[in-house]
């Protein structure tokens, strides 16, 4: 078990080349026997930021969960965490350690990825047990008296001479003046690290493989925590698609990791089990008590998970926070947007302070006042009396619908109506030629396409964004200074 700490963390990929330095098309050439060709004519691809300053701190035994869009930078974040992806700027420390050049193998993680990557003529158990056959346990050398024995590291050494080259081959490659800084502070480091462990002595090791009855007691372990004991002697073949993903599981489970990984385990299964799927993860992170990191882009399971998420976009963090803390106050019109089903309504409005209340006025023309106490509190700049153009943000649940016009009741049209058993997802237009507003009422109505209906919204669930910057103007607290 361990916690993490991710300390301005940053994924750069590096635009390149296309000349003989660089050579894609040299190489083809050359494969054709064709040594004398002209260089090819130079081009670049920009440098792409995958993930932009990453910042985080992780406590041992909690749940977080990465959720975004498709190309936010969540892989490429837990990938680093992994060893699978060099950081190019920032720290990652795991227990206090930094392992920014630690290989994967020597990291104490264990991943679980999308694919069960499971071989496909091997057992159950024969699955689960390959990597231990293959593990070697360090063993601390010591001399006939038992004192440790000391060694100059020439793997580790040789470790970081390959990456001092890599960074120098990106240097030469980029003109971005930000990738520049971040691979000259690795390159620093990493010419540190080598002149320290070519100059120390550090502990050496010896390696044992682990015994038949060592393994055989950590799979047994892992079989019955997971219910696939009768599994053991199956081929994945004859398996479920969520009997495999908990031999996936498993796998993993064997090697005693500090730290779980988990990149979107789920997406390969139906909506059915993948609910039941959920239960059982969440369910081993309560057996097991160690640092679980999920990746996932279904909003579902980020909030059904997670002790916390991590909300991005673009390679950048927009908002963590607990599942509720999210739901209830997101900073930003992206998290509000993001999470919840159905997604909250968002509408373009004007607000103006008037005496106590809050005058919003709609698209339709239509004004409703609210009283500043009963909402949350709104930034001073906002409440100067002037009018002020901002977006207006309100989930379906904290919408109530009538046929009958009532004070605060904003008159709209029905378009769609669906009943989905125990609610009804009413899809409501200010506007003839305006976007649809869905308001999710808990039990049947009698509404029709075309009908007049009035809506209200609940005052302390109401959402304010500034237009430009989509950032929120309340805060958490309700009333405001009159």
């Amino acid at each position: 078990m361990a916690g993490l700490s991710l300390k301005h963390i940053y994924k750069v990929y590096t635009g390149r080349k296309t000349t003989k330095k660089h050579p894609i098309k040299f190489v083809v050439n050359k494969i054709r026997k064709k040594e004398e060709q002209k260089p090819a004519v130079e081009k670049r691809s920009g440098d792409f930021v995958a993930v932009k300053d990453f910042n985080m701190e992780i406590e041992d035994g909690e749940f977080i969960v990465f959720v975004g869009p498709s190309g936010c930078g969540k892989s490429t974040t837990i990938r680093m965490i992994a060893g699978l992806e060099d950081i190019s700027g920032g720290e990652l420390l795991i227990d206090g350690v930094l392992v920014n050049d630690v290989a994967p193998k020597d990291r104490d993680i264990a991943m679980v990825f999308q694919s069960y990557a499971l071989y496909p003529h091997m057992t159950a158990q024969q699955n689960i047990e390959f990597a231990l056959k293959l593990r070697r346990i360090p063993v601390e050398k010591k001399d006939k008296d038992g004192n440790p024995v000391l060694a100059i590291d020439k793997k580790k050494i040789k470790e970081i001479k390959e990456k001092i080259k890599t960074v120098e081959y990106d240097l030469e490659d980029t003109e971005d003046e930000e990738n520049i800084k971040l691979l000259t502070e690795r390159k620093v480091k990493l010419e540190q690290d080598l002149k320290y462990y070519s100059e120390t002595p550090v502990q050496a090791y010896s390696y044992r493989r682990m015994s038949k009855e060592e393994i055989s007691a950590k799979v047994q372990w892992a079989a019955k925590i997971l219910g696939i004991e009768e599994l053991l002697d199956n081929k994945p073949a004859e398996m479920s698609g969520g009997q495999r993903q908990r031999i996936a599981l498993g796998r993993a489970m064997v090697r005693g990791p500090k730290v779980f990984l988990l990149d979107e385990p789920l997406s390969n299964l139906d909506a059915k089990l993948r609910a039941s799927m959920r239960q059982e993860i969440v369910k081993l992170h309560n057996e097991l008590k160690t640092t679980f990191i999920y990746v996932t882009h279904d909003q579902v399971e980020a909030m059904t998970m997670g002790t916390r998420i991590v909300v991005m976009k673009l390679g950048v963090v927009q908002q963590i926070d607990t599942p509720t803390n999210l739901y209830d106050y997101p900073d930003n019109k992206f998290v509000a947007g993001f999470i919840g089903t159905p997604q909250m309504n968002f509408t373009d409005v004007t607000i103006k302070k008037a005496g106590k209340k809050l005058e919003i006025t709609f698209a339709n023309g239509q004004t409703v006042a609210y009283s500043l106490d009963s909402l949350r509190t709104i930034d001073g700049a906002y409440l100067d009396g002037q009018p002020h153009e901002v977006t207006l943000g309100i989930r379906g649940e904290h919408i109530t619908a009538g046929a009958e016009k009532v004070e605060g009741g904003i008159e709209t049209t029905l378009s769609v109506k669906e009943v989905l058993g125990g609610t009804t997802q009413l899809f409501v237009k200010l506007t003839e030629d305006g976007p649809d507003y869905i308001v999710s009422v808990p039990a049947r109505t009698n509404f029709e396409s075309g009908d007049r209906i009035y809506i209200s919204f609940k005052e302390q669930n109401i959402h304010l964004f500034d237009k430009q910057t989509e950032m929120s103007i309340m805060s958490r607290e309700t009333g405001n200074k009159n």
